[in-house]
């Protein structure tokens, strides 16, 4: 079993308890505790409401993709100050009772109350990234490096981008 972590704006926390999932989604009304595992959890060490575009550069052959650290994370300009303050708690969960639910993702579940192992605070998400050796990529628009994963057919993750600047 993987470490697992929760990422949150809010706490810290002792417990997490079971959430109803967001409007919207597959899982919609399911209640769950969310964790993301350990090699995932770089992708979620900035605000909630950031969108990003997240890939691994390893065997990536297109050139807007590729980048001398193994995991890339692009942000748009205009949430640079935000990720100077940030204000998040990471908290390392018991994971006793969570099954996988996303294996690309990452993502965990559990139906019960998980219990927190120890927290850490992050305030700002760039040296938050630089310590797990991500190469942060500030862009006027995540547009390009979504089409390009697509195109390339590699892993990826592209979150929140229902806040991100249109592809005007």
């Amino acid at each position: 079993m993987p470490q697992l972590f929760h990422v949150s704006e809010e706490g810290p926390f002792a417990v997490m308890h079971p959430r109803p999932s967001p409007a919207g989604t597959p899982h919609e009304g399911r209640e769950w505790v969310w964790a993301v595992d350990g090699a995932r959890l770089p992708n979620y060490l900035l605000p909630r409401q950031c969108p990003r575009v997240c890939w691994s550069s390893v065997c990536v052959k297109h050139d807007l993709l590729r980048a001398p650290a193994e995991r890339v994370i692009a942000v748009e300009h205009r949430w640079a100050p935000e990720l100077l303050s940030a204000g998040l708690t990471v908290h390392r969960l018991d994971p006793t009772g969570f099954t996988l639910l996303d294996a690309t993702a990452g993502y965990w579940v559990s139906e019960q109350a998980a219990q927190v192992i120890e927290t850490h605070r992050v305030e700002n998400c760039f040296a938050a990234l630089a310590e797990h050796g991500v190469e942060v990529r500030l862009t006027s628009s995540l547009w390009p490096y979504v089409d390009a994963v697509v195109r390339a057919e590699a892993e990826f993750s592209a979150i929140r981008m229902r806040n991100a600047v249109g592809r005007g």
